[in-house]
């Protein structure tokens, strides 16, 4: 396997190292977020028998894009997992968050949804569609995460967003919870690796955050396509399946 030119030959190496031990370690947990991205891309499919009904409802259009951002992100960070590119992994979270929590509101507000769109893909839209979600004239809206919650979540569940996106932040800002990874301690001394390490108690901690991701992002698509996700029984039964083992995993990984 060769991941680099013969130049990062030495990072290659460390890398794979981790990527072996990750494997070893973790074996039934990388099973499940593999088959969780594998699901992930099937539940794809169903939007596409969705399409005419955009033209109606715009957070199918806008749920199905941040969906497959989602897909994209969650890949890169199961990378992540693998290699103990643990500091990484929590920047590119955080954003798998923030379009969760769209997501959420989007489906809730069509208004919204449509807003976010830019001028152009809003000019896509039948006219009578334009009339009743365009009345504001917004385009190409930026919604605050803070405002998001605000909106979508109540209670319990805004405060539990609210930590899990504060601790992510503290990685996508030069703020030292994100740098302390980088950092190997021998007696009093401190020094910076200059490949990621694999580290038995993190990578486990980064695990359960990629598996309740994945989870968020499936819960959101099939609140948004259930509707059409009963046209495919057999991909149902597969999403069944996966909630009881990805419960286990999660079980496992917060007892």
């Amino acid at each position: 396997m060769v991941l680099f030119t013969k130049r990062l030959s030495g990072i290659e190496s460390r890398l794979l190292e981790n990527i072996k031990k990750s494997t070893f370690v973790f074996s039934d947990e990388i099973v499940v977020i593999e088959k969780g991205l594998l699901l992930m891309v099937e539940l794809t499919k169903i939007s596409a028998t969705a399409i005419s009904d955009y033209k109606i409802s715009p957070h199918l259009f806008t749920n199905h894009n941040l969906f497959a951002r989602n897909r994209e992100l969650l890949l890169n960070c199961h990378f992540c997992v693998l290699t103990s590119s643990y500091g990484t992994h929590n920047v590119i979270a955080r954003t798998i968050l923030e379009n969760n929590q769209l997501m959420r509101l989007f489906r809730k507000n069509d208004y919204k949804a449509f807003e976010w769109l830019s001028k152009e893909a809003q000019g896509r839209f039948p006219q009578a569609t334009q009339r009743k979600y365009g009345r504001s004239k917004l385009s190409s809206q930026e919604f605050w995460p803070s405002d998001v919650r605000r909106i979508a979540f109540d209670g319990q569940v805004r405060s539990e967003i609210k930590k899990l996106y504060e601790q992510l932040c503290d990685f996508t800002h030069p703020n030292y919870e994100g740098w302390k990874h980088l950092i190997y301690q021998i007696g009093d001394k401190d020094y910076v690796l200059r490949t990621p390490r694999f580290v038995d108690k993190i990578t486990d901690g980064t695990i359960n955050l990629t598996v309740y991701l994945i989870k968020l992002s499936i819960k959101e698509f099939v609140e948004t396509f259930r509707s059409y996700l009963k046209e495919h029984p057999s991909l149902a039964e597969k999403l069944e399946k996966w909630q009881k083992d990805s419960n286990q995993i999660l079980f496992r990984h917060t007892n």
